[in-house]
């Protein structure tokens, strides 16, 4: 007959270890919180927002104060593990003296964080001493009001979430990281395309590629930093940098979905003959920049046969806008059937295929 205090013992170290794995798992989702966590607000950024603060009002503070509360929260998480296995579970083996002797410079070390940092209304945080090294009088509120009011225009680039968000406005370029935030004024920078790394999504085993970006500045007081972003978003970043980009080590980037269809577009196209006009075109209406290089002809079948139509509209697209018009008309999770799909013309909506497009001929000037 076994003991009743062995029974117990077995039940409470049982009753132990599901605990621990349970605030293991919450440590865990509140450390790198998932998607759904942030969605049911289960994060730091939503329990502490009232204290936090707008990001589109006050996007320096906000991040100050939200890396400092990270910093206290998590170092708490072990000292909070203590106290559920000596408050609940008593019957464990634990010996307090060396636990604490642990968890008490993590505690400590977060409270000196705080108090340090909040010195001068923040200013002795490092995003702050960033910031102050680029303000006359080194005055970090400037800068901080004018990086605000950069972050509040639709026109910059974000890329993520969460830390590990990447920001850039017109001039600067942050990254938001766990406990700091790295910031750099793009006057004094230049970035260097380091290397990339490629991962395949179990779910639609498609592969995505990443960016690795190094961020040097000629400035003391900015540390450099790397950046690191989907290959598909690389065009946005570059479009909003005025800093110089460097690709010493000529990395290769994987084309997108769109632009290998381009490709496959352009060359069925040059299948289908060319059309000889006889005057100079316009441009395209659609970029406004290239010249208007198609013109869409029923060829596919006879006029009276099938779903497209003969388009009379004079040459106004050029060939990269009309795939871009194309692909949008196709169905997004079937890119298999792009090429024999059909869309209608973006001026006067008869439908055609891509046995319809044709090429114009460049007419040869008589001056």
């Amino acid at each position: 007959m076994i003991p009743v205090g062995i029974i117990s013992n077995v039940r409470v170290d049982s009753d132990f270890a599901i605990a621990s794995m349970v605030y293991l798992l919450f440590s865990i989702c509140l450390v790198f919180p998932p998607t759904e966590f942030h969605s049911v607000g289960l994060s730091i950024e939503s329990f502490f927002s009232r204290w936090l603060g707008d990001e589109s009002l006050h996007f320096t503070k906000y991040h100050v104060k939200l890396t400092t509360t990270r910093l206290v929260i998590h170092s708490l998480l072990l000292p909070g593990y203590y106290l559920m296995s000596t408050l609940f579970f008593a019957a464990t083996d634990f010996t307090p003296l060396p636990f604490l002797m642990t968890i008490l410079p993590f505690i400590t070390a977060s409270i000196l964080a705080l108090y340090w940092h909040s010195l001068g209304s923040w200013s002795a945080h490092p995003l702050c001493k960033i910031l102050a090294a680029h303000a006359q009088h080194r005055d970090w509120r400037t800068v901080a009001n004018a990086l605000a009011t950069e972050f509040r225009r639709v026109d910059k680039f974000v890329h993520g979430r969460g830390w590990g968000k990447i920001v850039v406005t017109d001039t600067w370029v942050v990254r938001c990281g766990l406990y700091t935030v790295s910031a750099a004024y793009q006057p004094d920078i230049h970035l260097l395309i380091e290397s990339t790394s490629e991962y395949t999504e179990p779910a639609s085993q498609q592969t995505i590629q990443y960016v690795n970006i190094k961020v040097s500045s000629i400035n003391e007081a900015c540390h450099n930093f790397s950046i690191r972003l989907n290959s598909l978003d690389f065009d946005d970043l570059k479009a909003k940098l005025s800093a110089p980009l460097l690709n010493v080590r000529n990395v290769v980037f994987h084309q997108t979905l769109s632009d290998k269809f381009e490709l496959a577009f352009r060359d069925e196209v040059s299948q289908n003959g060319v059309y000889q006009n006889s005057r100079m075109g316009d441009e395209c209406i659609g970029c406004l920049y290239a010249p208007a290089d198609i013109k869409l002809s029923k060829m596919c079948a006879e006029l009276s046969e099938g779903d497209c139509r003969n388009c009379l509209c004079r040459p106004m697209w050029c060939l990269k806008c009309l795939v871009k018009w194309f692909v949008n008309r196709q169905e997004q999770n079937r890119p298999e059937s792009w090429l024999g799909g059909t869309a209608p013309c973006p001026t006067c909506r008869s439908v055609f295929c891509i046995r319809d497009v044709q090429m114009i001929a460049t007419p040869i000037s008589t001056e």
